[in-house]
């Protein structure tokens, strides 16, 4: 049974793991528009087709709710990149750079809001993830076939649960899962986020887990066991790396928009979306 204690210090625990972390309310479904400029950095991997702007729409409620980030100018619908953010991590300006980055190359990305704030009940994440998830999709439906699925910390604990039960759910199956130091305890907390058996992943999934040297808040046990345990993805098409790059190898470092950032785990997700979605 979960006490108010046990919530308190695992706030207080995440607080050090992601510092300003703070809830998200979400409402009735709502669109704005950034600018975003024309040009990218590099060729497309979604689409040649220019993408002017970004759209932004805010669907569901609560720990139910997600933003969805879809671009203007691109096919429509456009394909999908589920985005799990870490734990407390409510609010998309966290991974802006990334998730303008992505939209960009022509892609609509998902972000559950999964939970209202760092104290929230682990047990609950992945439920309230698939809940926005729905809400997303019902109101900006993706391209057949075309999911990719990443996700940072406990958002990448919860990519490779995605994919495990997503056939089950009635969901679109995860072409690729990227799980970026993904962790679902932090250390000396008790409470945690429950794992789903990586060997439910489908054997059509591509699958790559990174790990950071010095990632001391989760660590890489859980990067190497969703690889191990997930038996029915092909060894050819799974990968365990351990990023020993002291620029990017700490636990907060894929928020960062810097140039080792986005080489190493910006770019290895392009072409993830790339050869997933050639298959």
């Amino acid at each position: 049974m979960t006490t108010r204690a046990g919530l308190a210090g695992l706030a207080a625990a995440l607080a050090l793991a992601l510092p300003g972390c703070g809830g998200g309310d979400g409402g009735a479904t709502v669109a704005t528009t950034v600018t975003a400029p024309a040009t990218t950095t590099g060729p497309s991997p979604a689409t040649s087709t220019p993408v002017t702007g970004i759209e932004r729409l805010d669907v569901g409620n609560g720990a139910r709710s997600a933003v969805v980030f879809r671009p203007r100018g691109g096919p429509q619908p456009p394909p999908g990149v589920l985005f799990l953010h870490g734990w407390g991590g409510v609010d998309p300006t966290y991974y802006r750079a990334w998730i303008r980055h992505l939209v960009r190359q022509g892609n609509e990305v998902i972000y559950p809001r999964y939970q209202t704030g760092a104290v929230s009940l682990p047990g609950l994440a992945l439920p309230n993830a698939i809940a926005g998830t729905r809400a997303a999709l019902r109101r900006a439906p993706i391209a057949p076939g075309s999911l990719v699925v990443a996700g940072h910390s406990a958002g990448g604990a919860m990519a490779a649960d995605y994919a495990a039960v997503a056939a089950g759910r009635g969901l679109p199956p995860a072409r690729a899962v990227f799980a970026i130091y993904p962790g679902r305890r932090l250390k000396g907390v008790p409470l945690g986020i429950p794992e789903v058996d990586p060997a439910r992943i489908p054997a059509g999934t591509q699958l790559l887990a990174l790990a950071g040297a010095r990632d001391t808040v989760v660590g890489a046990a859980t990067a190497r066991r969703t690889v191990a345990r997930a038996t029915r993805v092909p060894a050819s098409a799974k990968r365990f790396v351990l990023v020993r790059d002291p620029r990017v190898s700490e636990h907060l470092a894929p928020l960062s928009p810097r140039p080792a950032a986005r080489r190493t785990f910006w770019a290895p997700l392009d072409r993830l979306i790339v050869r997933a979605r050639a298959r």
